[in-house]
Parts: structure tokens; sequence; C-alpha cells
């Protein structure tokens, strides 16, 4: 656990019981910026903010790498959703906050924090209007079962939230959840959600050639044939636990299933957007803006993982000079199955082109099936100092196993047995002030392989992976605190080689400074931070230093004014600033700098004694354009000037 002094742990308890503790129904006050305890991520409710998310963090992606936690504890997701009616907040942790974990990981760590019942008789309503075409309609319920178990229920409906991706969007969401206290010292959390849902008139994903800058779109204006659909249902289940033994012992263990089943999918593919001249060459087609067109047809495909972690904690010492030893069990068992495509070849078309239409006939294949199996057992040992600091050290053995099954091929394996090592240190020159730092080895997870490549929707094997960081924080008071930190991460860089496969090409390091400043006092509260990023790839034969996708400078703040004498009224604004950042590959062209501009108002008051809010957001307001690029060399646009309003009841 990380060093807090009493100043910092006001505002730390706060965050933590809003986010882990409070009841259910709470929308009506749903503000992500004033529940931040720093500018790391946040996201509660339809309201995130941040320099980081669960699919970005340190230029990678936690979800991808296999770092999302529920409730502390271990969870191996295969869906690329986690669902509004099991998710209360996801809490982005890296640098000093992820300290709190015993075995961090070296992408970053993204906590979700469960709809818990309290107990208590109440429901809450959260009704959503944009932006553009979306709405949402989201209802909670819970009630007392009896003196020692309470319930929750959650149903959530979603219309056309998807606007880079389909032109129409629907999913149904179904959860429920129990808290069951048979003991004083005991607490048992099973919870289960479903989502049923599909998109309809897909838009063709689109994909850079490496080697000239795209042509600047609209994504939402791209044509999409009236056949394509995507359909998804997706269900997660679990339990957590937690026992304590006296003031010496306690126990956390979770158990968690995941599922994901998707029907027949049309995927649009537009690879190799060329821009117009004079930039694209003589040898180029002779089309406005042209694009390799392919629609890729997938066959019925799934995906299932059980994982888990089961936790034991002694402590030890007195007041001023405490130790801890903590012993962990945490794995997995999934099965994801990829492949079986039919690919439909039109070949050259203008990006402006009106929809094609569906070839006469075509078949999928039988789908491969890709099996991991792991299982790690480690122990942590921290000696802690009050007012002095801390020292901890850990080890992780992992046992990974993984089998690849492809129809007509005898099934491939691969064995890995590493020893993980970490350490951590804190120390407080001051009150104020907490110096730290940490050295981490991981196994992670990477990316699947892209649309664009051959084995497209494989999952690489998992790799070493290998972080340094350190910094410190500054909290003169309860109302204001400061984090500045500096990283390293090593990784295997997985992407596309010249025969389109999607595999291991060399060694990935990203070094970088993050920042955050957070303030709250008198009704206004400020949340800022800033990330420099200085990623670097060594390919054999790639004269390329700086790979696609990552943001060298990203700048990011948000403010929310609610003095008393404004009441009911209060006022946000939010402001990202996106720096340069390379368009291709032998870093010859760049895309533009990119600043967006949002302001919301909203209204706080009660009705028959029940909170409410009706908040108004404008988002994007300088309608700035943009482009942004995957590692993968994905091309996705900037959204323009939007706007969202909602309204929020409870009781």
């Amino acid at each position: 656990m990380r060093t807090l002094n009493a100043t910092t742990a006001a505002r730390a308890l706060g965050v933590l019981a809003f986010v882990a503790g409070s009841a259910l129904a709470q929308h009506a006050q749903d503000n992500a910026v004033t529940a931040a305890e720093d500018a790391f991520g946040l996201s509660v409710g339809n309201q995130s903010i941040g320099l980081y998310s669960m699919s970005d963090a340190r230029g990678f992606n936690p979800q991808q790498a296999g770092n999302l936690r529920i409730e502390g504890l271990y969870f191996d997701n295969t869906s690329s959703y986690v669902g509004n009616c099991t998710e209360r907040a996801t809490v982005m942790r890296v640098g000093i906050t992820a300290q709190a974990y015993s075995f961090p990981s070296p992408t970053g760590i993204a906590d979700l924090r469960l709809h818990i019942p309290t107990g208590q008789v109440g429901y809450s309503a959260l009704l959503t209007r944009g932006p553009y075409d979306a709405a949402q309609a989201h209802l909670e319920a819970e009630t007392p079962l009896g003196s020692e178990l309470a319930g929750s229920v959650c149903v959530d409906y979603g219309h056309n939230f998807t606007p880079d991706q389909a032109h129409k969007t629907e999913n149904i969401g179904l959860g429920a959840a129990l808290r069951w206290r048979p003991f004083e010292h005991t607490e048992v959390i099973p919870f289960w959600s479903n989502m049923t849902g599909g998109q309809h008139e897909v838009v063709p994903v689109v994909y850079t050639d490496g080697l000239l800058p795209p042509p600047l779109f609209d994504i939402r204006r791209l044509a999409a044939q009236s056949f394509t659909s995507y359909g998804w249902r997706t269900t997660a289940m679990g339990v957590v636990v937690h026992q304590s033994f006296g003031s010496q012992w306690n126990l956390s263990a979770g158990l968690f299933r995941a599922r994901e089943q998707d029907r027949q999918s049309f995927v649009e593919e537009y690879l190799w957007l060329l821009p117009a001249p004079p930039l694209c060459p003589p040898s180029c087609p002779t089309l406005p803006r042209p694009v390799y067109h392919v629609l890729d047809v997938l066959p019925d495909l799934s995906s299932s993982s059980t994982s888990g972690e089961l936790r034991l904690v002694r402590r030890f010492g007195g007041d001023t000079h405490t130790r801890k030893l903590d012993l962990s069990i945490r794995g997995r068992s999934s099965d994801h199955a990829y492949g079986g495509d039919s690919l439909l070849d039109y070949g050259w078309a203008s990006f402006d082109s009106p929809p094609a239409e569906l070839p006469v006939s075509f078949a999928t294949g039988p789908a491969n099936i890709d099996e991991t199996r792991q299982i790690d057992a480690g122990a942590v040992y921290e000696e802690r100092w009050k007012d002095v600091g801390t020292f901890g050290i850990g080890v992780l053995k992992s046992h990974y196993r993984r089998t690849i099954r492809e129809a007509n091929t005898a099934a491939q394996s691969l064995l890995a047995t590493p020893w993980l090592m970490n350490a951590r240190f804190t120390l407080e020159p001051a009150k104020t002030l907490t110096v730290y730092g940490s050295f981490v080895q991981g196994l992670e997870d990477s990316a699947l392989a892209p649309y664009s490549a051959i084995n497209r929707g494989q999952p690489p094997p998992a790799t070493r992976t290998r972080q340094v960081d350190g910094g410190l924080r500054f909290a003169p008071s309860s109302h204001f605190s400061m984090v500045l930190g500096a990283f390293e991460i090593d990784k295997v860089y997985f992407n596309l080689d010249p025969s389109l496969l999607y595999t291991s090409l060399g060694t990935l390091r990203h070094r970088g400074v993050e920042s955050s400043l957070a303030y709250g006092q008198d009704g206004l509260t400020v949340v800022a931070g800033g990330v420099l990023l200085r990623p670097h790839v060594e390919e054999p034969g790639n004269t390329a230093v700086v790979p696609l996708g990552p943001v060298p400078l990203t700048l990011n703040l948000n403010l929310d004014y609610a003095p008393a004498r404004w009441r009911p009224f209060a006022a946000s604004l939010g402001w990202t600033r996106q720096s340069r950042r390379v368009a291709t590959i032998d870093d010859r062209y760049d895309l533009p700098v990119l600043s967006t501009l949002s302001a919301g108002l909203r209204y706080e008051s009660r009705i028959h004694g029940h909170p409410l809010s009706v908040r108004f957001d404008a988002l994007n307001l300088t309608n700035s354009t943009g482009l942004h690029i995957s590692y993968v060399g994905q091309v996705t646009s900037e959204f323009g000037r939007r706007y969202m309003l909602s309204f929020a009841i409870d009781r």
C-alpha cells in the first residue's frame, strides 16, 4: 500500500467512498471531475475524464494487456465490453497509485468498481439524449432482503451510441447483484450482467498505407452497405469475498466468468487510403481519394474466460513500524475463436463512392481456437515506517501455456514459466511530500491481430514486459495535490510484416513524463495533467524510430464551478490538446496539432425530497477537425461539435 499523510488521505478516502461504497441511487450526483483523485483517469456513469483510460495508458492498452481488476482482484475479460449494469466506475492506476496493488502491471491497471447494494431502499433513473442520434435509458433499484442481505437490479437501453462504427446500434443490458454479510467481518458480493445488441449499416474500418498521409474525412459520413451487421451477446458474472480474521489477517477472493457470442458479422474495410494529388504519385489509381475496398464476412464466433484471484494478507508490528506479507494465487482459462473469414474483394474505389452491392455468394470456413491457461503464485513483503516511508519486494511465478488449434493443422503450443520480480518504495522527507519509485516485470498480452492482417483476430502470445518509474507527490493540504513522475516501459513490438502477417517485429520502448494536479475548494474543482511520451521502436531493417499511434504530448484540463451563490446551477469546462504525431511509418509526415474544448451547464435540485440533476454538455465547441492513427494504421476522425442532454433522479 502506498503511504498517505493525513492531508492527502482525506481526498483519497473521499474518492474511494464515492466509487466503491456509495449507494446505487446516486446518478443525480455523478461528477467525474469532483470525484477524481488525480488526472490519470476516472470514469463514472457516462462521464470520463483524465489522461488515461481502459484502452490507453502511457501509449498502451491496459485492457488488451490483461490488466483489468474487479474490486482490486484479477479479472480476464475476453470481450471489449464490460457493461453499464456491472460497472459503477473505472479508476486508472499508474505510478504512485499503482503501489496500492501487490502485483502491479507495467501497462497500468484499470480497476472496475461494482454496483454494490447498500442495504437501503432506493432507485436511480438516468435518461440521456446525444451526442448526435444517441439515446440511453438506465434504471437501477435496490432493496434490503433481510438483516444480512441486500440486492439490486439494473436495466440499461442504448441506441445509436457508436456513430464511428455503425449508422444504427441497439443494446439492452441487464444486471443484478447481492451483498451478503452473514458475519461481522464477512462480505460476499455475487453479481451477474448480460448485454445483447447489434450494429447495422456498419461503417468501414479505414487504414492508411503507412507511406502517405491520409486525407481528412468524417467517419460518420462514410457509405455503409445496408446488409452489413454485427451482433453480440456478452455475459459477465462472478463473486467477490472479503473476510478478516481479527486485525492481522485479511482474505480477499474473486472468481469471474466472462463470455461473448458474436453472430455472423460483416466488416467493411478500406485498405490503403491514399491522398489526392499532388501527394499521391502518378502510380496511384486515377480516383479521388482512392481506397482498396474489401468486405470481410466473419462466421459465428465466441470467446470465454474463467479467471480469479485468492489473496491472503498478514500484518505484523505496532503503530510506528508495521510489516505486511501478501500471498496471492491468480489464474485464467480462456478460449478465443477467430478466423474462418470470407474475403470479398471489390478492388480500388473512391473513398466517396456510394455503397457497393452484396456479392451473389460467399462461404465462411471453420474457426480457429486459441486456448490460454495461466496460473500465477506470488508473495510480497513490505516494511512500513510511520512518517518515514515504505519498502516492498515481491516475486511472482507464472505458468503460462498457449495452444492454437487450426483446422487441418496440428495443434501448436507455447509454454512459458518466468519468475517476475517487483520492488517499490516511498519516502516522506516532509509531511507534505512523498517520493516514490518502482520496478515491475510482467507477462502481458498484446492486441489481437487487426482486420488488415492475414491472421486477423489471432491473439499473439503473452510476452515479458518491464517498467521502471519514479516521481513525487506534493500535497500541502486536503484541497491540493500534485504528482510528477517519469517512467520507462519495454515490451515486444507486434505489427504487420511485409506479408501482412501480424507478428513480433522487434522491441518497443516508451519513455515519458506524466503529471497531475488536483484542487478543490469553495466550489471550484480543477483537475489537470499532461503526459510527454517518447516511443522508440527497434526493428531490424526499419530506419524509423517513432511508431504510429502514440501522441508525443497530451494536455488535459477539467474545471467544475459550483459556488454556493450559484446554486442550484453549476458549470464545467474541459480542454484537451494533442501535439503533432507521426502519420507514416517512415516518420516523414505528421498529423497537425488537435485541440478540443467542451463546456457544460447543470441544474441540481430536489423534487419531493429526491435529488435530481439536468446536464447540458457541448463537446468540441470549436468544431475542430483531425485524424487519429492507431499503431496498426487504423484511421479514425475526430467527432465534430455535438451536444448531450441528460436527466437523472434518485431516491
